[in-house]
Parts: structure tokens; C-alpha cells; sequence
């Protein structure tokens, strides 16, 4: 009976350390097939017929369509500069410059992958409607309540997370992922 009870433990321990570490590497990606940037991330070879499994199973769970990294290059981040995961009853600024690319947009999710529903029905900016300063940079806040100028609406204070798409990267985009200036993710204050 104790042998029985010990190989039961063994099991229970064995699936469970590896159902952790699959979700992990579905979630979070490991260094050899996602890319860290900051608090983004991106799978550099999303949507191309030699993706990994953990890629390919990353986008089944996540039912998103990706496109090739010459398409678009799309980064997520859930933390903020400072590690810290994204909550909406905290207020952001996300802070940065253009892009070397046809069209990008930055927009907000909750934590289920659907659009954070606001009154103001603004759910992202991209390259074409974001405001910028004369500096050539960007701000946008994040809040519940409504800032003039860029502003995208935070409704609760469930975990959500922030995904920038690039489309049409140049080369030396797509050649330094690790490298690229992305934007900052500063925490202003919390509820």
C-alpha cells in the first residue's frame, strides 16, 4: 500500500510539473522561441510553416490567426516596465516614437483576448489617428477616466494586457526584434 501511495504522489507530481511547464511555455514562451523586449513579447515565427510546437500550440490556445513576421510583427505585454502585470484599476502611459513600417497600431485587451467594452467604444491608436508631440513621440494614457488627447478607457480591475502590431516591418525591424525600440509601459498610480 505505501508503494502504491508513493507512485501515486510520483504521478500526480510528474503531470502536474508538466502541465505547469507546457502552460508556461504556451503562455509566457521560452528563450529559444519567443523573444523578450522589455515588458513585450513577440514569436518571431508565428504563422510560418517551420514554427515550433510550443508557437503552434501558443496560437491554437490563443485562437488567433498570426501572419509571418514579414507581414506584421505583433508584440504583447501584460507587465509594465517595471515587471509588474497590467491592472486596470492602476493608470499607465505608454510612451514611444514611430515605427519603420507601413501601418502599426497599439491596442488593449482584456485578459480573455476580447476588447475592453467602453462607452467611449476606443479600444486602440495606430499610426494614422495616434497623436503626436513635436518631438516626433507618443502618449497614451490609460484610465478610467477620460484625459484629453490619446486616451484608451480602463473599465475594472481585471488583468488586461496591451498588443502592438506592426505591419509590414522593414528588414532591420524584423532582423532585431531584441533590439527595437518599443514603447515604455510607466505605471502612474494605482486606485
Amino acid at each position: 500500500m505505501r508503494s502504491f501511495v508513493r507512485l501515486f504522489l510520483f504521478l500526480l507530481v510528474g503531470i502536474g510539473l508538466g502541465y505547469c511547464s507546457a502552460d508556461y511555455s504556451m503562455e509566457q514562451g521560452l528563450t529559444h522561441v519567443s523573444i523578450r523586449n522589455g515588458p513585450w513579447t513577440i514569436w518571431p515565427s508565428a504563422g510560418s510553416a517551420d514554427a515550433d510546437p510550443y508557437t503552434r500550440a501558443h496560437f491554437s490556445a490563443t485562437g488567433v490567426l498570426p501572419l509571418t513576421i514579414f507581414e506584421a510583427a505583433t508584440f504583447r505585454a501584460d507587465t509594465d516596465d517595471d515587471g509588474i502585470p497590467l491592472d486596470q484599476s492602476c493608470e499607465y502611459r505608454v510612451e514611444g516614437n514611430g515605427f519603420k513600417t507601413r501601418w502599426w497600431n497599439i491596442a488593449a485587451y482584456k485578459a480573455n483576448r476580447t476588447p475592453m467594452e467602453n462607452a467611449a467604444e476606443r479600444h486602440s491608436f495606430n499610426s494614422e489617428n495616434l497623436i503626436f508631440d513635436s518631438q516626433g513621440e507618443f502618449h497614451i494614457e490609460l484610465s478610467r477616466s477620460a484625459r484629453p488627447g490619446n486616451w484608451l478607457p480602463l473599465t475594472n480591475s481585471d488583468s488586461f494586457y496591451l498588443s502592438l502590431t506592426l505591419f509590414n516591418p522593414e528588414a532591420d525591424v524584423r532582423g532585431n526584434l531584441a533590439e527595437l525600440i518599443l514603447p515604455r509601459i510607466v505605471k502612474v498610480r494605482c486606485a
